[in-house]
């Protein structure tokens, strides 16, 4: 494999993957990563082959979104999410959970390189052998010897043989979410009762189904307001802040499938999915928040994913979040993971990394189930 950043010099592959993955990230590396995501404000290059392109990132900025930053997602998102369920436990957490992030980026592990990092809170992944994962791994500490390796978004749903194909090459799993998945391609999916309630209680008000190339400049615009209100606003600041270019480059090279909501020429609700080898998940999604609770936009939007799904033949990756909505509409609760390359690395580091592996599998996997995050 090959590593570069000049996607003049990149040597595209030939395959349906590597004409997304240039038109997607030949803008990102021409004007920076947080020019399309504000909290990402990355290093970026590519990794190649034949068949396949990874985008990998690297250094980001303090505070910047979970996707890229390994420090975000285990103290700084975590500590969001404690202050969101309230209570004593996370006002004692609080405190600990800063240090522990002052802790880990002393330790270094701000450095982390992420391969297949494409900047979503759920990265897709293709098809890749054991003998392409040793040979990123090869060329990446080549590159980087002095740094942790990781590829997030991996999940024992979909990816067990990746999985154990790197645990073979002596990487460690650390869990990191639950993610649940839908199958809307079995016709039992569909004899859920509570799909049939949501078909049947969210006509009104009437909406106009905007399609991806019915989507105008407004539209767009709209769309951004629509996903901050409910993935910065309501969730949290360290979900990938998206910005207007973001969502005019996925628009214009379809790099997102985009599907809206209007009443009376304005937008209530939209949706953003792609998909990779046979999964469709939806990193931009976001409704009127102002609308009553009756009118049902996040139960529209989910119904439209699945029927999407169903009609390409898809099984949906539902991401994190809302796990008991999910699974009353036919989800499956799975833990994902991120796995990381240490072996290189001083034994102190070797040791942090194991230790904080250990005490995750024991602590937030029972957490996370308990708490339904």
């Amino acid at each position: 494999m090959k590593l570069g950043s000049d996607p003049s010099q990149i040597e595209w592959p030939p395959t349906p993957d590597g004409d997304y993955a240039r038109r997607a990230l030949t803008p990102l590396l021409e004007q920076g990563a947080a020019a399309f995501v504000a909290n990402a404000k990355v290093q970026m290059a590519v990794l190649t082959d034949a068949q396949t392109a990874l985008p990998i990132t690297f250094d980001p900025a303090w505070h910047d979104s979970f996707t890229v930053s390994p420090v975000t997602h285990l103290a700084h998102y975590a500590a969001q999410e404690l202050h969101q369920l309230g209570g004593r436990a996370a006002a004692l957490a609080a405190p600990l959970l800063k240090g522990l992030g002052l802790g880990l980026r002393g330790l270094g592990f701000e450095r982390t390189v992420y391969v297949n990092n494409w900047l979503l809170s759920t990265n897709l992944y293709p098809h890749l052998t054991s003998a392409q994962l040793r040979e990123a791994t090869h060329t990446l500490l080549a590159a980087f010897p002095d740094r942790p390796l990781a590829w997030r978004s991996l999940d024992t749903a979909r990816h067990g043989l990746l999985i154990g194909a790197l645990e073979a090459a002596g990487y460690l799993r650390l869990p990191s979410r639950l993610v649940t998945y839908q199958d809307p391609r079995e016709a039992a999916f569909w004899r859920n009762s509570q799909l049939r309630n949501d078909a049947s209680r969210t006509r009104r008000p009437v909406a106009e189904p905007v399609l991806h190339e019915a989507f105008t400049a407004a539209d767009l615009r709209a769309a951004l307001t629509l996903y901050q209100q409910l993935y910065l606003g309501k969730y949290s600041t360290y979900n990938p802040q998206f910005t207007l270019p973001f969502l005019q480059l996925a628009h214009r090279e379809r790099l997102l499938e985009l599907r809206g909501l209007r009443v009376d020429g304005v937008l209530r609700a939209v949706r953003g999915s792609v998909s990779r080898a046979g999964v469709m998940t939806s990193p931009v999604f976001g409704y009127d928040l102002s609308a009553p609770q009756k009118e049902g936009w996040y139960r529209r939007l989910s119904l439209g994913v699945l029927q999407d799904a169903r009609q390409e033949g898809l099984l949906v990756n539902a991401s994190g979040g809302v796990g008991a909505f999910k699974r009353a509409r036919g989800g499956v609760a799975v833990p994902e993971y991120t796995l990381v390359f240490v072996a290189h690395l001083p034994k102190a580091q070797q040791h942090t990394w194991t230790l904080l592996a250990t005490l995750l599998e024991r602590f937030l996997l029972p957490f996370l189930i308990e708490n339904d995050l």
